[in-house]
């Protein structure tokens, strides 16, 4: 059994990007004399003038990021891979569209970005993901290693079964976006605690402003809350244990107090009509189009809505994210967001390309390409690198600061662990429409787990 892991993170590395005035730029297209870079260890040249052409099909999903960083790396590879051609395919239902395409052996990409790591855990032990563990401590481009540069977080989240079958791609903070001017006009500042922020919801709602939005149809926006509160009640004891979990502790880890308190404050925000009306209808760009426009004073998001509505921002309008402010009768009086690396870039064992897929994958992971992804996208990804001289906007910023200077949640979960929701409830959504009490979620989850138990020990023990 592996040592019980639980990373409950100030986010060191982006405090470090801050203070890393003395950090180089590194050129990701750096060339040798002869104007390619220096391929990696176990990769083919790509100065051979007989070569034959290759095109690299990278396929990836393009939600809040867009494409644009993706459409960088094609520049960047092609320049300093002459005989290659990067076709690139991305779609906000990419997660959809390829699960059939890998699975069947049909029109696979070389190489696929996804978000979740529930494909990436079940396609590599399945021979539909390449062992990719070498790549690690494979120079890049800028001479680094993934391994070296990797966050912490990433490094244990990109690892399954013992090995690794992708790189880590972004890790942005999820919390509280509110309206500065809003909150301005009307006297108000973020509050620090949880009853500071039940008391400003009331006035808000009592001068006809919604408290709250977020993407009703994609419910688990609202991990922006839970996760934090997890933590806010259970403390790392609590968090452990859910996330590498002994036999022992099954079914009792599901009465938790940590969980009934987590659902209750979750569930205060319909009770109490904190939530904007229609919510629960609205997909991610409507919801967060309803809070430009002013109808909202809060919603719960992540640092890539800035760059995922930048053509729908009204001029001058500001924002900044927040973390969760704690209760008073939390074990961890802290206020938190919630950030891991659970995006991963990964190369399908159909690949006709392998090892030119290797290229580009470590080309993806240098500090220049990591830089440009923060400049582009206005988010950070998961490795330690330099921000100075990059042209922020004061969002971007407000993200940084939420990660450098709050406590930051990671739930990395080990391969027996069965998760928060052992009964497949969608607890977030059933809680949200009131079709589930939180004692009901409790006692749904504490019925199926000794089941889900004994399910997931047998999947590790196949592979």
């Amino acid at each position: 059994m592996k040592k019980p892991f639980f990373s409950l993170i100030a986010i060191v590395l982006i405090l470090g990007l801050i203070l890393a005035g003395c950090g180089s730029k590194n050129d990701a297209g750096a060339a040798s004399e002869s104007g390619t870079p220096p391929a990696a260890k176990g990769t083919e040249s790509s100065d051979s003038a007989d070569q034959e052409p290759v095109t690299l099909k990278v396929a990836f999903f393009q939600g809040g990021y867009g494409d644009v960083w993706f459409k960088y790396l094609k520049e960047q590879f092609e320049a300093s891979h002459k005989n290659v051609t990067v076709e690139l395919e991305g779609s906000p239902k990419m997660g959809e569209i390829i699960v059939p395409r890998i699975e069947g052996n049909t029109n696979v990409p070389d190489v696929v970005f996804l978000n979740g790591l529930d494909q990436m855990k079940k396609w590599g032990p399945s021979g539909k993901l390449v062992d990719i563990s070498d790549l690690y401590a494979t120079a890049m481009p800028d001479g680094k290693t993934i391994q070296d540069t990797a966050t912490e977080t990433a490094l244990h989240s990109q690892q399954w079964l013992g090995k690794r079958y992708s790189v880590p791609w972004s890790q942005s903070p999820l919390g509280i976006v509110y309206n500065v001017d809003i909150f301005e006009k009307n006297g108000w500042t973020y509050p620090t605690t949880w009853e500071e922020m039940e008391k400003l919801a009331n006035e808000m709602k009592a001068k006809g402003i919604a408290p709250f939005t977020y993407p009703g149809i994609y419910a688990g926006y609202l991990s922006a809350l839970v996760f934090p509160a997890y933590t806010q009640f259970g403390g790392d004891e609590f968090v452990n244990k859910l996330t590498n979990p002994q036999e022992s502790d099954i079914p009792d880890l599901y009465k938790d107090p940590a969980f009934l308190k987590t659902y209750t404050q979750l569930e205060s925000l319909f009770k109490n009509g904190w939530i904007m009306k229609g919510t629960q209808a609205l997909d991610h760009t409507a919801s967060q189009m309803e809070f430009l426009n002013g109808k909202a004073a809060m919603i719960f998001n992540g640092a890539w809505m800035e760059n995922e509505m930048k053509d729908s921002i009204p001029e001058g309008f500001r924002m900044r994210i927040m973390p969760i402010p704690p209760t008073a009768d939390a074990k961890v009086k802290e206020m938190m967001s919630v950030a891991d690396s659970r995006d991963w870039g990964g190369i399908p064992s159909a690949s006709k390309h392998i090892e030119v897929a290797k290229q580009f994958l470590l080309l993806a992971s240098t500090e220049e390409s990591n830089r440009k992804f923060t400049e582009l996208t206005g988010a950070p990804r998961a490795f330690k690198y330099a921000i100075d001289g990059m042209n922020l906007s004061d969002f971007t910023k407000s993200a940084i600061e939420m990660l450098s200077k709050y406590k930051t949640v990671s739930y990395i979960y080990e391969p027996q662990a069965i998760g928060d929701g052992p009964s497949g409830v969608d607890f977030y959504a059933a809680i949200a429409s009131g079709d589930m009490t939180p004692q009901q979620v409790i006692d749904k989850n504490v019925g199926a787990a000794p089941d889900k138990w004994k399910e997931q020990q047998k999947t590790i023990n196949s592979k």
